[in-house]
């Protein structure tokens, strides 16, 4: 008698690895998403795809944990180790599928390191337009009680003699 997929923990392996590439598939999709958005200035439009992101990175989480438990379950080590063992084992597609999702982790690594140096750009811009601001406020006139004009007195600070 044939065991179903969910019994035989080398077939629900490669049902996890193909979920993990759909599902980084996906990641990688948002944070292409994220660099449009970044690249036009459009920081309205980040909240929801920030929460989708988050969302689908807690996913990849949890299948990567679920992937490594199934390696344990099969008496192999965790991670490339175990995985090579074990695609010694089962065949051509699932190595083409593990393949496939180092290739597509290497390249969300690469978008979400952009995308964190267009942050850190918009960061400064921010800051740089902030400085700005208060040294004008700095700068203002003052009004007496006349309503005049009167130039910034510096000096002293309130309470030192």
């Amino acid at each position: 008698m044939a065991l179903s997929p969910i019994q035989n923990p080398a077939l629900l392996l490669g049902n996890t690895l193909s979920e993990e590439v759909r599902k980084l598939g996906e990641f990688i999709l948002l944070l292409q998403r994220e660099q449009e958005l970044l690249a036009r200035g459009d920081i309205e439009a980040l909240l929801p795809l920030t929460e989708n992101k988050t969302s689908l990175a807690n996913q990849l989480a949890a299948l990567s944990q679920a992937r490594e438990g199934q390696l344990a379950r099969l008496g192999l080590a965790g991670g490339r180790v175990g995985m090579e063992a074990w695609l010694a084992s089962y065949g051509e597609d699932n190595t083409r599928a593990w393949q496939k999702l180092l290739d597509l982790a290497a390249k969300a690594r690469d978008l979400n390191a952009t995308n964190g140096k267009l942050i850190g750009l918009h960061m400064q811009h921010n800051q740089q337009a902030f400085a700005i601001l208060m040294a004008a406020t700095n700068q203002a006139m003052n009004y007496g009680p006349d309503g005049q004009q009167q130039p910034e007195l510096g000096g002293r600070i309130l309470g030192k003699a």
